[in-house]
């Protein structure tokens, strides 16, 4: 087939163009939306459609919109596991759509004359897919373990090459050309239908494994809860314990005053205060999530011999979720503690001022350099992230050192203005 007039390579071209502008648009809607260099972006993508055209071959080039466009991946945020299988997963649809196609107009003969129109029924039925896969993609989340995500690479891998090992395939057959199409349309149909019901069964179990890692992160709070109004019972009833006895303590201490006792008055107050001091370390800021997971961290390193004496300069009412808390707060603080010995110091200060949050932590290191971030780690920085914030961390002078500052942290409670 061939172009009949000088017009119709315009029209491809320009039908290129749009494929260009729907598969770019696509990619940001998954990826993230391309920040920098976006104008040099689109000046590429509409010299690849340009130069598409002017080679040899321009209507068959048009099937090599993708492949090209392929060049302009770096460009979006930076996600290799999702841009990897989405382009799989994407390349092998277009395929079997491809295919479809071609069989369908081997079967109506009256195609075979007419390019510009088979052209521009290629690029609607395009335009459909990409609408079709922009839906099912949306809200997927990649952020699976590598094992899972193989899997799901490995499904539109093997699609794809069976689809293209079915052409030679049936071409050495002994069924006739009609037949041989027929066949070779419901396979390839059925391929593409398979691609798209990978999509959406991955994005139904990225939402469940999801909701799966919420629900821990819930459970994970709630646990945080218990516990510290566990210990906030115990230190209450030893206060009241306390002061119930305190009566008789002042009564004991006078009585050995005045009988000039003051080795036994000595030992007596040395016994009094170990008692205040087993009741615990308490913090109370007024933020029950600050609270919860400090006092909870505080007593394990009193377990463990590891002194913490936090500075919190923090309003009551302080604007953020127990989640957040636990993941930021939680998950430094288990590093921290995983990375002392007996008798380490432990750093922390956390300073809001005017709806910004500082953090600031040093812990003793034993490693030269600083390691990759674990889970863990990659969750406190995806919480920085969710304020905006920024998050540095070195291994200096024996010490991990961790700064992070949250910008969009406001407080329940308004100040009200002076008159």
């Amino acid at each position: 087939m061939i172009y009949l007039t000088d017009y119709d390579i315009y029209l491809n071209t320009f039908l290129c163009l749009i494929d260009m502008i729907v598969i770019m648009e696509l990619r940001e809607r998954i990826y993230g939306r391309i920040v920098r260099l976006r104008g040099v972006c689109a000046a590429l993508s509409v010299a690849l459609v340009a130069l598409m055209m002017f080679l040899p071959g321009s209507y068959k080039n048009t099937y090599f919109t993708l492949p090209v466009s392929m060049i302009l991946l770096p460009f979006y945020p930076k996600n290799p596991k999702k841009k990897l299988l989405f382009e799989v997963c994407l390349f092998s649809s277009i395929f079997a759509y491809m295919m479809v196609l071609n069989d369908i107009t081997n079967m109506t003969p009256r195609f075979s004359d007419l390019v510009i129109t088979y052209v521009a029924l290629y690029h609607a039925g395009l335009w459909i897919l990409l609408f079709i896969i922009l839906k099912l993609c949306r809200n997927i989340d990649t952020d699976l373990p590598l094992s899972l995500w193989f899997i799901f690479l490995l499904i539109p891998v093997c699609i794809f090459a069976s689809s293209a090992a079915l052409i030679p395939i049936l071409g050495s057959s002994d069924l006739s050309r009609p037949e041989s199409d027929l066949l070779h349309l419901i396979v390839q149909a059925t391929f593409l239908l398979i691609n798209l019901a990978l999509l959406e069964f991955l994005r139904k179990f990225t939402g469940y494994f999801q909701k799966e890692k919420e629900q821990s992160l819930l459970r994970q709070q709630l646990q945080y809860q218990e516990i510290h109004y566990q210990h906030l019972i115990r230190s209450s009833e030893q206060l009241q314990k306390i002061r119930h006895d305190m009566k008789n303590h002042l009564q004991t201490l006078l009585l050995l005053y005045d009988a000039g006792k003051t080795d036994e008055l000595k030992e007596y107050l040395r016994q009094t205060c170990e008692v205040l001091e087993r009741s615990g370390q308490v913090v109370s800021t007024g933020n029950p999530s600050f609270d919860a997971v400090l006092n909870i961290k505080l007593a394990e390193m009193g377990k463990s011999g590891i002194s913490c004496s936090p500075a919190l300069s923090i309003p009551c009412g302080l604007d953020l979720p127990f989640s957040d808390t636990v993941t930021v707060l939680g998950n430094l603080l288990d590093n921290a503690i995983n990375s002392c010995t007996d008798a380490s110091t432990i750093v922390l200060s956390v300073t809001w001022q005017q709806g910004t949050l500082f953090l600031h932590m040093e812990n003793p290191c034993t490693a030269a350099d600083k390691a990759p971030y674990g889970i863990g780690m990659k969750n406190v920085e995806e919480t920085v992230k969710k304020y905006s914030g920024t998050m540095n961390t070195e291994v200096k002078d024996g010490k991990y050192i961790t700064d992070i500052i949250l910008y969009r942290v406001g407080t329940q409670y308004t100040e009200k203005k002076q008159p």
